[in-house]
C-alpha cells in the first residue's frame, strides 16, 4: 500500500514538474513557442537600442489569436525579447551581445543580456574584465524598464551567470554568497565609472 502511495506521489510530482518546466508558458507541449514575434525588415531602434534588419522581436501576447509571426511590429511596451540575426552582434557596453530577454517575473523590472559567442572582446576597462571573468549573461535591474540602452545611471547588475547572484531569502551558502556580493559590488562600481553609450556598432562574423 505504501509503495502505491509513493509511486502515485512520484507520478504527480513528475507531471507537476513538466507543467512548471515551461511547457504551457514558454514553448507549449509541442516544443514550439507560440509567442507573437516580428522579424525586422530594416534597421530600427527598440527600447533605446539600434538593431539591424532580420532581428527577431518577441512580444507578450495580448489575446489568444495573437501568436507566432506577425506582419508588422507590435506595441513596444509588450516586448519581451530581442534576438539579433545569426552571426551578428551589437557592441553594448563594450561587449558584443546578441540577445536581450526581459525578466519573466513582472515584479522584477529589468532584463538579461547575453554575450555573442565567437566574437573577440577588447577588455578595455574593469567592467568588461569582470563580465568576461564570469563568461555568462548579465542580469540587470532598471529604474526605467523601457530603456535597454547601456546607461549606467539606469542600471544595477544583480547577477552574472549562475554563480554570482544577488543575495535573497533563498540564499543558503553564506560563504559563497559573500563572494558573490563582493563580485557584484565591484562590478556595479566599475559600471558607474562608465558613460552612457551613444553609438552601437553592428558587427558580423564571417561564415565559412
Amino acid at each position: 500500500m505504501n509503495k502505491i502511495i509513493v509511486l502515485g506521489l512520484l507520478s504527480f510530482i513528475s507531471v507537476s514538474l513538466t507543467a512548471c518546466g515551461g511547457c504551457p508558458l514558454i514553448a507549449g507541449c509541442n516544443g514550439t513557442d507560440p509567442s507573437p514575434y516580428y522579424i525586422t525588415t530594416a534597421s530600427n531602434q527598440v527600447r533605446g537600442i539600434p538593431v539591424p534588419a532580420q532581428t527577431k522581436l518577441t512580444y507578450k501576447s495580448q489575446h489568444f489569436r495573437q501568436e507566432f509571426q506577425q506582419i508588422h511590429a507590435l506595441k513596444e511596451k509588450n516586448l519581451t525579447a530581442i534576438a539579433l540575426p545569426e552571426n551578428t552582434a551589437i557592441v553594448w557596453g563594450g561587449m558584443p551581445v546578441d540577445m536581450f530577454i526581459q525578466f519573466y517575473n513582472p515584479e522584477m523590472k529589468g532584463f538579461s543580456v547575453y554575450p555573442a559567442k565567437g566574437f573577440k572582446t577588447e577588455l578595455s576597462n574593469e567592467f568588461l574584465r569582470l563580465w568576461k571573468s564570469c563568461e555568462s549573461n548579465l542580469n540587470i535591474n532598471l529604474k526605467d524598464p523601457n530603456d535597454w540602452s547601456f546607461n549606467p545611471k539606469n542600471m544595477e547588475i544583480t547577477g552574472c551567470g549562475v554563480v554570482f547572484q544577488k543575495r535573497s531569502e533563498y540564499t543558503e551558502d553564506s560563504f559563497r554568497q559573500d563572494e558573490a556580493d563582493e563580485f557584484l559590488k565591484k562590478m556595479n562600481h566599475a559600471l558607474q565609472q562608465l558613460p552612457k553609450q551613444q553609438d552601437y556598432s553592428v558587427i558580423q562574423q564571417k561564415t565559412k
